[in-house]
Order: structure tokens, then sequence, then C-alpha cells
């Protein structure tokens, strides 16, 4: 249980997170959170960075990225979001089709740090956030969630941290990409509201698939090991997540 009183919010939740290996090429991601006492802001993200090339392989901008989004919630100069919500149509931060990470970089303060409104393209479904590859290696990520939003962050901040082997990662080593409801959407009445009540559940589902060469056209909303998700208004049943769904 987190006391999250001594911190500033309103009560306590009770808070878990489960990692699962699904075959050979997925990992899937919950994060529960049920508040038990008073309506409580609730907002989980996992902060994980990503450099399909290796981790010391260098940067991620010549990596190639598709973000299912339309639109971003733009920030102020302190990064915090203004409430608006903006079409991505002829910005830097329009990748519905597969560019270079750094192909814009010039037109960026300091690479990627935004909330991205992802596109619901298959109703039912969870829905697909992203797909990253490296050209040397061939690697591919794709990943799907049930949240409104995905953080793009291109490790703008990360100044020679020591890492595994002695490796150092220097800036915009790793990608971080982050499902969330809209960050300080407490303070945007037209954002998704993040105040979970007591008894109630938040799940944060993130789905990592990592394939050759193909793709498939989505995941049901249940899947074994985690069972239903009592935030989604689906009735699908998957029996094993396997590449028949391509």
């Amino acid at each position: 249980m987190a006391n999250f009183f001594s911190i500033g919010f309103p009560g306590d939740v009770s808070v878990s997170v489960t990692y699962m290996i699904v075959q050979a090429n997925k990992l899937a991601v919950r994060m529960w959170a049920k508040p038990l006492n008073k309506p409580t802001p609730v907002n989980l993200a996992l902060h994980a960075y990503w450099n399909l090339g290796r981790h010391n392989s260098g940067d991620i901008l010549s990596h190639t990225i598709q973000l299912f989004g339309s639109e971003v919630t733009p920030v102020d100069e302190e990064l915090i979001p203004t409430g608006e919500i903006v079409n991505v149509k002829d910005t830097p931060y329009d990748s519905l089709q597969a560019r270079e990470i750094g192909s814009m970089f010039n037109q960026l303060p300091d690479g990627y740090d935004i909330n991205y409104v992802l596109d619901d393209l298959n109703p039912g479904h969870f829905m697909k956030v992203a797909v990253v590859q490296e050209s040397v290696s061939g690697r591919k990520l794709e990943l799907w969630t049930n949240q409104p939003g995905v953080q793009f962050y291109t490790s703008n901040m990360l100044d020679n941290v020591k890492g595994k082997g002695g490796c150092v990662y220097a800036k915009h080593a790793g990608i971080c990409l982050e499902t969330q409801v809209f960050p300080d959407a407490v303070n945007h009445p037209y954002f998704p509201s993040q105040i979970v009540d007591p008894g109630k559940i938040y799940q944060n589902i993130m789905i990592y698939r990592f394939p050759a060469h193909q793709s498939f056209s989505g995941y049901p909303a249940r899947f074994p090991g985690f069972g239903y998700f009592p935030d989604l208004k689906y009735d699908f049943d998957i029996l094993h997540l396997d590449d028949s769904l391509n």
C-alpha cells in the first residue's frame, strides 16, 4: 500500500505492478491501483528506456518511429500542459508515417518530451501506440495499451549516466514511451479524468511485442493471467497471445 497522503495526495492507494513474459517475443505489464479511503488522482507510468541497437550502441536518432496519435497536448516552458489539444499535421510531432526520430530535431528545442493523444483505430481492442525499428539490427518494437495517451521522450536530460557493464549513457541514448492519462489532467477539465474513487480499480496495461518482420491487427481486451479489466467495456477472450492475429 502506498501512503499517498504523506506526499500530498488525498488518500491511501493500494498499488501493484505485474510483469508477464508471453511466448518468446511479448512482454505484458499491468499497473494496478485501488484508492482505499478518498478519491485520489492516479496516473502511473513505466519510465523504461529503449535502444533497439543495444544498450551501448549510441543514440536513437536513426531509429524509425510511427506513432498512432494525431494530436498532442502542448506544454509551456516548464513542460506543464497548457490544456490545449493540437493536431500534429505539418508539425515536427507528426509521426503518423514512420520516420527517423532525429529527422526533425532541428525544429525542436531539445528533442521530444510530449504527450500524444492516441487514435482509437480499432474500437473494442487495445490501442496501437507505436512501432519502433532499428535498421542495423532489424529489431522492431510494437506497443499496445488501454490508456488514452503516451509520453514520447528522447532522453533529453540524460547526462553521462553510468550503466550496464560500465557503459556511459549520453543524451538521446534511449527513448521512453509511457502510456498514461494526459499529464496534469486534474487542472484541465477537457482531459480524461485521473480521479479514481475508493473501491474502483485503475489499470494501465502495456503489451510490448518484438516481431521479426510482420505486424498484427490488435489484442482483444482480455488475456490469460490478468483476467477481465474492470475499467474496459469489452468482453473478448483470447486463449493465446500468438501470431494467429496477423
